[in-house]
C-alpha cells in the first residue's frame, strides 16, 4: 500500500514571511462572506497580509505560528498571541488564535485539528487562564470547528476588511476543569 502524502508541522521563522504572506493573500478571502468587494479584501492584504507585517509577528514575544506542510508545501497555518486582552473576556491572561488558514485543498484532510493540537499544547500552558477568537459570524464550517474544539460564543463584535465592516463572533476557551 503506497503511503500517504508527508504531514509536518514546524514553527514559522523569519524566513517564512513572503510564503506566509503569500498563502495568506491567496486564503484570508475563504473566511469572508462571499460577496465582500475586492476592493475591501485588497485593502486588508496590503496592510495586514504582508511580508513585513509576518516577520513582525514571527519576530514578537509571545507569537506562535505554526506551519502544516504536505509534501514540503504549505497546507494551513495558524497564528496565536499572547498575551491578548479582548473587552469581552474577562481573564488575567488570555491568547488569542489570531489566525487558522488551510488551503481549500486540503479542507477535510486533518490539517486544521493538526495545527489545533499543536495550538493546544501552547494554549492550555498554565501561563493562559482562557483563550479566545473572532470567525465570521457566517462562517459555518469555522464556527462548529471551533465548537468541537472547546470554543464558545460569547459576543459579537465588528471587523473591518478594508471599509467593509463585517460581523464576527467572538469565541472562549477556558482551559480543562482541573488544570492550573
Amino acid at each position: 500500500m503506497p503511503a500517504g502524502p508527508a504531514i509536518t508541522i514546524r514553527t514559522a521563522d523569519l524566513r517564512d514571511g513572503e510564503t506566509l504572506s503569500r498563502f495568506a493573500s491567496d486564503t484570508f478571502h475563504l473566511g469572508c462572506p462571499a460577496d465582500t468587494d475586492p476592493v475591501h479584501l485588497d485593502a486588508f492584504i496590503s496592510t495586514e497580509l504582508t511580508p513585513e507585517r509576518f516577520r513582525q509577528f514571527i519576530g514578537t514575544n509571545g507569537v506562535y505560528i505554526f506551519i502544516t506542510e504536505v509534501d514540503a508545501r504549505i497546507a494551513g497555518f495558524l497564528m496565536l498571541v499572547s498575551p491578548s486582552p479582548h473587552p469581552q473576556v474577562a481573564a488575567r491572561n488570555p491568547i488569542e488564535l489570531r489566525k487558522l488558514y488551510v488551503d481549500p485543498r486540503h479542507h477535510g484532510r486533518g490539517i486544521a485539528n493538526a495545527l489545533m493540537q499543536s495550538a493546544l499544547a501552547v494554549i492550555d500552558q498554565p501561563a493562559h487562564d482562557t483563550a479566545w477568537l473572532s470567525v465570521f459570524s457566517g462562517n459555518a464550517r469555522a464556527i462548529s470547528f471551533y465548537r468541537r474544539w472547546g470554543f464558545a460564543i460569547i459576543g459579537a463584535q465588528d471587523f473591518l476588511v478594508g471599509s467593509d465592516r463585517q460581523k464576527d463572533f467572538v469565541m472562549r476557551r477556558d482551559r480543562p476543569q482541573g488544570e492550573q
